[in-house]
């Protein structure tokens, strides 16, 4: 995982008025709020025996271990030992490490890196930030490294393959054929648009317009926003997904629907303009992803070796351009943070091996 960034952790309206303990970054943490409804974050074991705080109860801006009722506030120092009495003098090692969390977006955010003065903004794109409709944030856990679930999410051109025989492909882009594919890179943030289309003899721009959905192709954009957030846009849904590594080998993966831009079943119809309806249609592809496109991602990647990806780990293609920036934005992340550097510094760059087409392809193969 890179340092020194914020990761969402887990869905605000998760932690509610009791404590919850959740593992993130290979780190054991209890979430609570406090008597303002503020989310604090601590370790989750008790400085004197190690027993789970998370099991504990709340007592106001404090939690309470449930071994020996020790009790401590948001900055993690124990501030009641029943064992001492009301006026007993705690010793100062007794406190647990805390950190430091924002919500924001729907979402808990915990910062990977050392206390700072001020912080940067946590990492969200344009078009949700600003968004004014309805939305549902769904999250679970995937036994998959973090990397493969981002890189899984931005290879679309998996869908006709995966996805064959789910009762939804007869909607899916078919022909797994990308043309007119860009990416670029700004910052932390990696774009990319392109046409999904069935494999035959159309012009790319005739197939977003074919009267049926088997032969129809789609445009589409998938984003990556650093250092582990992805975007997938196109004429019917807007969604980004969230891949934060829970430890070496499973990832608690949360995705955030906007309201469908149209029906699928009855794409010349506008939606019903019910409140209700607009809440739900977010929230059934929530459920949708989690239960139909993603199941039959992980039946296709969980077996993924090396479990973690890298730039040496994979032989990419032109199309692949998004991971190769992806993997290597991440390790001149990693190296910067690890040496001490700012994140603006110019890092050297990493050299990588794309597979290249042949004369004539219509995907790209500039060098990166």
């Amino acid at each position: 995982m890179i340092p020194n960034q914020w990761y969402a952790v887990l869905r605000g309206q998760d932690v509610k008025n009791k404590p919850v303990g959740i593992t993130r970054l290979n780190k054991k943490l209890v979430l609570y709020r406090d008597s303002n409804g503020e989310v604090a974050c601590l370790e989750d074991r008790c400085a004197h025996k190690g027993v789970l705080l998370s099991k504990g109860k709340q007592h106001g801006d404090a939690i309470a271990c449930p071994y020996h009722g020790f009790q401590y506030n948001q900055q993690g120092k124990c501030v009641h030992m029943p064992v001492l009495g009301k006026c007993g003098v705690i010793p100062r090692t007794m406190q647990v490490p805390a950190y430091k969390v924002h919500e924001q977006h729907g979402l808990i955010w915990l910062w990977n890196g050392e206390q700072q003065d001020s912080y940067p903004e946590v990492p969200m794109f344009a078009n949700f930030a600003e968004y004014k409709g309805f939305t549902s944030l769904y999250g679970w856990t995937a036994p998959i490294h973090y990397t493969r679930y981002v890189e899984s999410v931005c290879e679309v051109y998996h869908v006709p393959f995966v996805h064959k025989g789910s009762f939804l492909n007869i909607w899916d882009p078919k022909g797994g054929r990308v043309d007119d594919f860009r990416c670029a890179i700004d910052g932390h943030l990696i774009t990319s648009d392109f046409i999904l289309r069935p494999d035959d003899e159309r012009p790319a721009q005739d197939t977003l317009t074919a009267k049926f959905p088997w032969q129809r192709g789609w445009r589409i954009g998938v984003d990556v926003l650093m250092p582990n957030l992805v975007q997938i846009r196109n004429d019917v849904f807007d969604v980004y997904l969230v891949a934060t590594p829970i430890d070496d080998e499973n990832t608690w993966v949360c995705f955030c629907y906007q309201e469908p831009k149209k029906d699928l079943l009855f794409p010349f119809f506008k939606p019903l303009p019910i409140p209700l309806w607009r809440q739900l249609r977010p929230w059934m592809m929530c459920r949708m992803e989690r239960f139909i496109q993603q199941a039959k991602d992980l039946e296709a990647i969980e077996g993924q070796w090396p479990r973690a990806s890298s730039l040496s780990a994979n032989n990419l293609i032109p199309v692949d351009k998004v991971n190769a920036y992806y993997l290597r934005l991440r390790d001149k992340l990693i190296r910067e943070a690890e040496a001490g550097k700012s994140t603006q510094s110019k890092a050297p760059a990493v050299p990588i091996h794309l597979v290249t087409e042949p004369a004539g392809s219509a995907l790209e193969t500039n060098s990166l």
